[in-house]
């Protein structure tokens, strides 16, 4: 990476000179279990990232040879003598409102709530093998944080149901058959392949355009198609108004790649 690494405690923060961060999970000891520090400082780096004007893609992976298997034993068992998991605890969604694409590069084992924060992001490679689970019915839990209307929407009532019901190990390309993961890499190769796809988007791409679309995708499925035609013309007014339509214009006219400007906070 062509920056220096930022390290907290559970997450790694390295941008490249191409405008891609990749955040890394990294407690490799415990397989990358998620924890309290660990939920806190993965949304702190996306909330970092919004902002950085460095920042044009995120991709998101794990240390080790696991993604995030779900919360730490250590955690659930405190939750289930009667403690709090965390008080003002931020949506589980929050990747979803990140102004700027977030890919997963998921390398290996994904359950729980590493599969829900998975199912969050805009994009999913997976590394061939890896194995998936909801995890939740087998802990006496519903599907938690979104995850069920996710699922639906990704595979439909009826696989969503036996993926989260039935709580069973699920591959890879399994995964990928359904549509829960979009690519498949070879062993060693998922943060390769999901950098290079983040890098063609960051250096090609109006950061503009991309959160609107990403905007566009994650809310027009809760409104009705008119709702949406409506909601596309606003947004192409306030497009058409930004640095960035002057230059994709420009650029095509000129016979030339586009030279984008940072990302702008924009009120979506």
């Amino acid at each position: 990476m062509a920056e220096m690494t930022v390290c907290a405690e559970t997450v790694r923060y390295d941008v490249d000179d191409h405008g891609v961060l990749v955040l890394t999970l990294s407690r490799p000891g415990r397989r990358n279990m998620w924890t309290v520090t660990m939920e806190d400082e993965f949304y702190a780096g996306l909330d970092r990232a919004a902002g950085d004007d460095r920042v044009r893609v995120i991709v998101v992976t794990g240390a080790g040879e696991d993604f995030c298997p779900g919360l730490d034993p250590e955690v659930l068992d405190g939750i289930r003598g009667g403690s709090r998991y965390t008080t003002n605890r931020r949506p589980q969604t929050h990747a979803t409102t990140v102004p700027k694409p977030v890919i997963g590069a998921i390398n290996g084992a994904c359950a729980g709530i590493g599969l829900a924060q998975a199912l969050c992001f805009d994009y999913r490679f997976a590394v061939d093998g890896a194995k998936f689970t909801t995890a939740f019915s087998k802990r006496g839990l519903p599907a938690e944080d979104a995850s069920a209307w996710m699922l639906t929407r990704l595979v439909g009532p009826a696989h969503a149901l036996d993926l989260l019901a039935s709580a069973r190990v699920f591959t890879a390309e399994e995964a990928h058959a359904l549509g829960v993961v979009q690519k498949l890499s070879r062993p060693g190769e998922v943060l390769t392949d999901a950098v290079a796809y983040a890098r063609a988007m960051a250096t090609r791409v109006s950061p503009v355009a991309m959160a609107m679309i990403k905007s566009q995708v994650w809310r027009d499925c809760e409104t009705t198609m008119e709702q949406a035609r409506v909601r596309a013309q606003y947004l192409l007014a306030l497009a058409k108004a930004q640095p960035d339509f002057q230059e994709g214009v420009r650029s095509l006219v000129e016979k030339r790649p586009a030279s984008f400007g940072p990302y702008q906070p924009l009120n979506l």
